[in-house]
Parts: C-alpha cells; sequence; structure tokens
C-alpha cells in the first residue's frame, strides 16, 4: 500500500520563493558580470610581451629634437611649430605662385601630410595625457614616430600603453614606434 502526499499550497508557496530567489541571484549576477565588463573596456590591456624599439629608423630630425629634450615640451612643441610653419608658408606660396599643375600638386599634397602629421601628434598628446600617462612630445616623420616622455624610468606598463595608443591613432606597427624618456 502506498501513500499518497496530501496537496498543500505551502509547498507551491514554499517552491516558488526558492524560484524566485535563484531568479534574482541569477539576475543580481549577470548584472554583476555585465558592469564589470563594461568597465574594463577603457582599460588599456597589460602588455606582457616586449616593447621593439628601432633606434635605426631615427631621422637626422628626430635627433635634433631629443638633443633638445633639456629644455620642456612646451619650447620644443613651440619650436616645432616655428619650422613647420615656414615649411607651409613655402608650400602656400609655391601653390599660389607655381604655373606648373604638378608642382601644386605636389606642393599641395605635401602640406596636407604635413597638417596631418601635426593633428594626429596633438591627438595623441591629448590621449597619452588623459589616460594619466606622464606627459609627452610627439613627432611624427614619413619613416617613424617618436614620442619623447616626462619620467625619468620607463616600466614596460607605461611603454605599452603609450605603444598602443600611438598604433591605433596612427595604424603604424610597433616597430616604427620610438618611445623614450627626456632625461
Amino acid at each position: 500500500m502506498t501513500l499518497k502526499k496530501k496537496f498543500s499550497y505551502k509547498d507551491i508557496l514554499y517552491k516558488g520563493k526558492r524560484l524566485a530567489a535563484a531568479c534574482l541571484i541569477l539576475a543580481l549576477g549577470a548584472g554583476v558580470a555585465v558592469s564589470s565588463s563594461l568597465e574594463k573596456k577603457d582599460e588599456i590591456p597589460v602588455h606582457d610581451g616586449e616593447v621593439l624599439v628601432d633606434s635605426l629608423a631615427v631621422t637626422e630630425e628626430e635627433t635634433a629634437v631629443s638633443a633638445e629634450t633639456e629644455g620642456d615640451f612646451e619650447a620644443m612643441r613651440a619650436q616645432l611649430e616655428l619650422e613647420r610653419n615656414k615649411l607651409i608658408a613655402t608650400l602656400d606660396s609655391t601653390i599660389n605662385n607655381s604655373s606648373n599643375d604638378s608642382e601644386k600638386k605636389a606642393a599641395s599634397e605635401e602640406k596636407k601630410r604635413i597638417m596631418g602629421y601635426m593633428e594626429t601628434e596633438l591627438a595623441i598628446e591629448s590621449l597619452i595625457d588623459s589616460k594619466g600617462l606622464p606627459d609627452s612630445f610627439v613627432l611624427i616623420t614619413e619613416s617613424s614616430i617618436s614620442v619623447t616622455v616626462d619620467q625619468q624610468e620607463l616600466d614596460t606598463n607605461t611603454v605599452a600603453k603609450i605603444c598602443d595608443i600611438v598604433m591605433r591613432e596612427t595604424g603604424k606597427p610597433a616597430d616604427k614606434i620610438v618611445i623614450q624618456s627626456k632625461y
């Protein structure tokens, strides 16, 4: 003879509470997981490999700027802007006064390239500053990108973060990026 269990509303109520509690815990866990993954999107990942620096790709212009690193970055930026403005004025003169269309086109393309470098340098310096990294001076040339950082010793994490910013903004590979200390 088998005993039948008597139907009870309390059993349904307790099972419903357990089910509601389990759903609440599951929803809370999913919310925590989603919010923590959203917070990590803005972080730059920790670099675990070596940073490649091609010191042979440094041009004469970069060497001249590197020699001036005893001065502050504002003076270096002002000097570079002055030199580039002179070059842009010469290019503008060529564009306005030349009768040769190919010469006008070449001067116009060169001016556009220099203006692009100036905008990208400013954007990179702003991004580096906004990430809380040390003050920096960025110089873009045809062959490489030089970043001089106002920090005595550079750790690999800082270098990796700067390198990541430069690579994202310029599309250049890591072997074209030179990151150096001001000191």
